[in-house]
C-alpha cells in the first residue's frame, strides 16, 4: 500500500550532502508530489506503471490519488487508513498503528528525521546522477536498501526501493510543491453511501 518511493529525473543536479538532504526534509511540513511509479517484480518480465498525486503532512496525514491504471484513493488522518476503489464500489479501513514503517514516515510522511532511521552506506552515481545509498537501522521486514537522488537544495527527486524479496520500486516526482496550506478536507475521504465498507481492525 504505501510502497511507492522513487523518482528519475534526467540531468538533476544532486544535493550536495546527506547533511543537507536531512536538512530539508526537516524544513517540509507539507509535501504535494505529482508522481509516475514503477514497480518490477522477480516473477514477471513488465514493469507496472501508475501515475497520480500524492501529499502528505507532518504528523502521519496523507492522500494517495492514484489515476492510472485505475481510479484509487487511499487517505488517512493519521489515525485510520481508508483504501477506496471507486470503479468496484468498496472501501478498505485499517489502523494507521498497523501500517506504520519508519522508511515511508522519513522519506514520503516527512514526519522521522532521515538519520534515525537511515544510515549512510555510501554514494554510487548511475545514469549520470548521484545516489545516497541509505540502509534502514532497524531490521524491517519489507525494505532492504533504499537510494535516494535530490537536487540541488536537497529536494528528493528520485527513490528507489529494493525490498527483500527483490521487488523494486520506483517513484518519478514530475511536480514537487512544499509547505502549502492544506485544505480542511483534504485528509479526509467522505465516501458515498452505497460504498461497501470492510473494517479489519
Amino acid at each position: 500500500m504505501m510502497l511507492f518511493v522513487l523518482l528519475m529525473f534526467p540531468l538533476f543536479v544532486f544535493a550536495q550532502s546527506f547533511e543537507q538532504l536531512e536538512r530539508r526534509l526537516a524544513q517540509i511540513n507539507t509535501i504535494k508530489v505529482t508522481f509516475v511509479q514503477k514497480t518490477k517484480y522477480t516473477w514477471r518480465a513488465k514493469e507496472d506503471i501508475a501515475k497520480g498525486f500524492f501529499y502528505a503532512q507532518k504528523g502521519g496525514k496523507f492522500r494517495i490519488e492514484y489515476e492510472q491504471p485505475e481510479k484509487m484513493i487511499i487517505v488517512s488522518d493519521g489515525i485510520e487508513v481508508v483504501l477506496y476503489y471507486p470503479a468496484q464500489g468498496n472501501a478498505l479501513i485499517d489502523s494507521v498503528e498497523k501500517n506504520q514503517s519508519p522508511v515511508v514516515e522519513s522519506l514520503l510522511l516527512v514526519s522521522k528525521p532521515l538519520g534515525e532511521v537511515f544510515d549512510l552506506v555510501g554514494e554510487i552515481e548511475r545514469d549520470g546522477r548521484r545516489f545516497f545509498v541509505l540502509k534502514p537501522k532497524v531490521n524491517d521486514e519489507f525494505f532492504h536498501r533504499v537510494f535516494v537522488h535530490a537536487d540541488r537544495d536537497g529536494t528528493p527527486r528520485l527513490v528507489r526501493v529494493e525490498e527483500k524479496d527483490g521487488t523494486i520500486t520506483e517513484i518519478e516526482f514530475i511536480e514537487v510543491r512544499t509547505n502549502f496550506s492544506p485544505s480542511q478536507g483534504l485528509f479526509k475521504l467522505q465516501l458515498p453511501p452505497n460504498v461497501k465498507v470492510k473494517r479489519v481492525y
